[in-house]
């Protein structure tokens, strides 16, 4: 696809993008897939962000034309139009979770795999590693060579030494086994999250775990961090009534993914604007966003690295 890019979202506090009220047990739960319920974040969360770091207020945009035409201006029907930058939802790639070895892991599945390939495939990305090509044994995890996850233990038994290498991740076990799939993907994840030139990098790599399906659901559901929260009466300075509730947030360290397109330009002076120059305007240099509620108690800081396909 032409004029299209990469956004890649990489928590650094746990990010509430929630829903409002929930059902169940969590009053205040995050935004889920409805396909997969692996967790997500809108691009209309993530555009309106985006928007307000450049600060692109409806004043702003009437005044400079390129904050209008990237990000649209609402009024009079002769006076207004829709941006042209257009972002997809940020999906789920990685998910961090507790480990025995290597403090934790960075998780994903081979479904959750194939559909980024899907999607990098279709954005015109070229060279990509190769999807898993069937489910993993129920007792196997995929890692790349010299994982900083494994827990290898010798025994001998006949005057032969017997080598098991594990994973556990929260109370789950696994048979470690190195993979090239495993490792070609860290690489790639890694380089457009973190640089080849990085110390995150080497660390992501060594983190980077390929879970079974059925686990990685069961760890989409139950990995994310749920928080009790109370609000204090001012005057008895204990909890005031029915103050009490839970909130659930995304991990610091999950990482996301979305595909940026760039449609044709609407709206006055658009003959001087052009998509290339919006995309190299708004979405090349890193950023630090925050995304979601509960700003004010440190949640949703949010690395985002735009990467051209």
């Amino acid at each position: 696809m032409s004029n299209t890019r990469l956004y890649w979202l990489h928590c650094l506090s746990p990010t509430h993008a929630g829903i409002g009220r929930g059902l169940g047990y969590i009053d205040l739960p995050i935004d889920r897939d409805t396909v997969t319920n692996w967790p997500i974040i809108r691009a209309s969360g993530f555009k309106g962000v985006w928007a307000d770091y450049f600060k692109a207020s409806e004043t702003n945009r009437k005044t400079d034309p390129l904050l209008r035409a990237a990000f649209g201006l609402t009024g009079a029907e002769d006076e207004s139009n829709s941006g042209a930058l257009i972002p997809s939802d940020a999906k789920l790639v990685c998910l961090p979770v507790r480990s025995f070895r290597g403090t934790f892991a960075w998780a994903t599945s081979p479904l959750c795999l194939q559909l980024l390939h899907r999607t990098l495939t279709l954005a015109g990305v070229p060279e990509l590693p190769a999807p898993p090509e069937k489910p993993l044994d129920e007792q196997s995890a995929h890692v790349p060579s010299g994982s900083a996850l494994v827990e290898e233990t010798r025994t001998s038994a006949g005057g032969a030494t017997k080598i098991t290498q594990k994973i556990y991740l929260e109370d789950l076990d696994f048979n470690a086994m190195d993979c090239s799939v495993a490792a070609a993907w860290a690489e790639r994840i890694g380089s457009w999250v973190f640089g080849t030139n990085n110390h995150w990098y080497g660390e992501f790599r060594k983190r980077f775990v390929v879970v079974p399906n059925l686990p990685f659901d069961f760890l989409c559901e139950t990995g994310t961090e749920v928080h009790t929260r109370v609000r204090i009466d001012d005057e008895t300075k204990t909890v005031a009534q029915g103050a009490l509730w839970t909130e659930e947030s995304l991990p610091a360290e999950t990482i996301l993914m979305g595909v940026l397109q760039c449609d044709r330009v609407f709206g006055k002076n658009g003959a001087d604007v052009t998509p290339a120059g919006l995309l190299d305007k708004f979405a090349k240099e890193p950023l630090t966003l925050q995304i979601g509620g509960k700003a004010t108690v440190g949640r949703g800081q949010v690395r985002c690295i735009f990467v051209e396909v």
